[in-house]
């Protein structure tokens, strides 16, 4: 008999995010299977860098479970790459830009076996060829949470849920 899978951790709370957020009950096609989420990421920039090193951690795997498909959370203020945008950089496995391309955060690559790895800011966004990273102080599901709370609390349309600025 194959093992068990693992129960999800994090999932439940990401799919929270669809209706705290957007106000609208969670459906399965706000997120992406596991299927569609390995085929993106092996068409990724990162697959090509870190070939077999490539591993996403259970916390960012689960929030493309969740939300992969949910343009209304991943692109507003702040863009949170699909699975096939992932790319390598200085050692981190970069996955969110601002707007305005300026700052790009990312998952150093040693630690993407970890559950839910720390995150950590470049100074300086994706294309630009030097940046100095630096901790964020909290984990994946810590601070995407809090980055999607924030990005939302100062905004409600007519019906008082968060809309996106």
């Amino acid at each position: 008999m194959p093992p068990k899978p693992a129960a999800p951790v994090y999932l439940p709370a990401f799919q929270r995010l669809v209706p705290e957020l957007l106000g609208e009950p969670w459906a399965e096609d706000d997120g992406l299977s596991d299927v569609e989420i390995d085929r993106r990421l092996a068409d990724s920039p990162a697959a090509a860098q870190l070939g077999e090193h490539l591993v996403l951690p259970t916390a960012l795997r689960e929030f493309y479970r969740a939300v992969g498909n949910a343009g209304d959370l991943l692109e507003t203020v702040h863009y949170v790459w699909d699975p096939d945008d992932l790319e390598e950089r200085d050692g981190f496995l970069m996955f969110l830009e601002d707007e305005a391309e300026t700052v790009v955060w990312g998952l150093p690559v040693e630690n993407l076996s970890l559950p839910d790895p720390l995150v950590w800011r470049r100074s300086a966004g994706a294309e630009a060829p030097e940046g100095d990273w630096e901790d964020e102080g909290g984990t994946f599901s810590e601070f995407i949470m809090d980055l999607l709370a924030w990005t939302f609390e100062d905004t409600a349309d007519d019906d008082g849920r968060g809309a996106p600025r």
